[in-house]
């Protein structure tokens, strides 16, 4: 899963005494909320002035599916075996349908913060800022250390994201060598060779450098994913082969899996802030739903098709189970190429975020060497995980359960209450709602990073 890049907050473009209204009538008290509440949907999204960035919906659909796509796609197979095929089905478009709920509960936080605050753009850790600033009075003034644990969530799903992706090159590359020539290297000696590749890469510092590299990449993914697809169609066993309803012990495992794959919480604002006009962004046939609807068809596809057609035996990644043959081994090549560039675009925003507290901190005549000892360490730092973590079905189940579960379960319903709370607008289905989300991501975080650390667990013991 690839991020853009996050767009720094400015002001609002509208005039001062505007914003004023606007905030002033988003926080006064009003004796009748389900009013207030449709009136401010004719001013909460207003429209921004055109810039050289803007997307339009289209260019925004586009990078909502391509950011939404990555490496935890090609586990799916894996996640429908844990909890069977009817209900690996089942549960995933319920899982993917509550995560979209809670997409749009931060984008409408957003815009409410932002009329708040006399803003015009924001991102997901100054949302999780502004609304406990406008909660109650026992919290409102602890603003800041929520941001920041928001941001260190934030921070260890990027570099996860990094680790699986060492595992995953090193586990493609170990078995296409193995398979298709005399060179035998085992996974942890081929993690340190890709470390020279992607140290290389992650010392570029401009993304725009690596926009043609990515660019390429990701028409080489959905090739390749098209590749794999046609091999599933091609190869379908019957359905008595499989599992209907797996063991309810392994749908944790299932639930780690789908976050880390669907999880889009992150990206959604930065593509949302560049939009001219965000009303097409969240309308019911907006980007946001369509986007989410198709990737949950590619998802449920890949998952179900994925594990019918490889049955039990499905490895950690679906490549693995490809056929000895020149065409589709070439697809492990394409992948690793695929994954190389899309490293530095995961590996840039937490990087983005310690340069900026370099530049505040260090004197500017050691910056460059501070910034790219920290580049360089973060990269090692994230090779040694992965050596010490070789597995992939279970590295991506943890980094999906833990950080994949509060990110897109856990803060956008405690967000949706602080932000109702504001506008006098905590109603006891608003409660239900909420608590209900709360629970659920509560759930699946702690049965999720439980499993996955017990398996990892074992793997060391046996």
């Amino acid at each position: 899963m690839s991020s853009p890049v996050e767009i720094p907050i400015s002001p609002r473009r509208s005039p001062a005494a505007e914003e004023s209204v606007v905030a002033d009538a988003a926080i006064a008290p009003s004796s009748n909320p389900a009013a207030d509440a449709m009136e401010e949907g004719l001013h909460l999204f207003p429209d921004r002035r055109p810039s050289a960035h803007s997307l339009s919906p289209e260019q925004a659909t586009i990078h909502m599916v391509k950011a939404m796509l990555g490496t935890g796609l090609l586990s799916l197979p894996l996640a429908f075996k844990h909890a069977g095929l009817y209900l690996g089905l089942v549960l995933v478009f319920v899982i993917s349908g509550i995560c979209l709920f809670c997409m749009r509960q931060v984008v409408y936080a957003a815009h409410y913060v932002c009329s708040r605050n006399g803003r015009e753009l924001i991102d997901y850790a100054n949302i999780m800022r502004g609304a406990v600033e406008a909660g109650p009075s026992w919290i409102n003034r602890r603003g800041y250390f929520f941001k920041q644990v928001l941001n260190v969530n934030m921070f260890i799903a990027q570099l996860g994201f990094c680790c699986v992706y060492f595992v995953f090159m090193a586990d493609n590359l170990e078995d296409f060598f193995n398979t298709n020539t005399n060179i035998h290297i085992s996974k942890g000696a081929w993690m340190l060779l890709l470390l020279v590749p992607i140290l290389a890469i992650c010392s570029i510092r401009r993304l725009n450098i690596l926009a043609p590299f990515a660019t390429a990449a990701n028409v080489i993914y959905f090739g390749a994913v098209a590749i794999v697809m046609y091999f599933f169609l091609t190869n379908l066993k019957p359905t008595s082969s499989v599992d209907k309803v797996g063991d309810w012990r392994n749908l944790p495992l299932f639930f780690g899996t789908v976050m880390f794959a669907f999880e889009g919480v992150c990206v959604i604002m930065p593509i949302e802030n560049r939009m001219e006009r965000p009303q097409q962004f969240i309308a019911w046939n907006g980007v946001l739903n369509f986007s989410c609807v198709m990737v949950l068809t590619i998802f449920a596809t890949i998952g179900f098709y994925g594990y019918l057609a490889v049955g039990d035996t499905v490895h950690d990644t679906v490549t693995l189970d490809l056929p000895n043959e020149p065409f589709y081994q070439v697809i492990k090549l394409m992948f690793v190429a695929c994954i190389m560039v899309s490293y530095p675009l995961q590996f840039y925003v937490p990087m983005e975020r310690v340069e900026k507290w370099i530049t505040r901190k260090i004197v500017p005549s050691r910056q460059t060497l501070y910034i790219y000892i920290v580049r360089f360490g973060g990269v090692i730092l994230t090779c040694i995980v992965a050596e010490i973590i070789p597995h992939l079905a279970l590295f991506i189940s943890l980094i999906g359960a833990f950080s994949g579960a509060s990110l897109a379960l856990v803060f956008p319903p405690c967000i949706d209450l602080l932000c109702s709370y504001a506008q006098r607008q905590l109603t006891p289905k608003v409660w239900a709602k909420n608590i209900f989300l709360v629970s659920f991501g509560l759930l699946g975080f702690c049965t999720g990073t439980y499993s996955a650390l017990a398996d990892i667990a074992k793997t060391f013991t046996s």
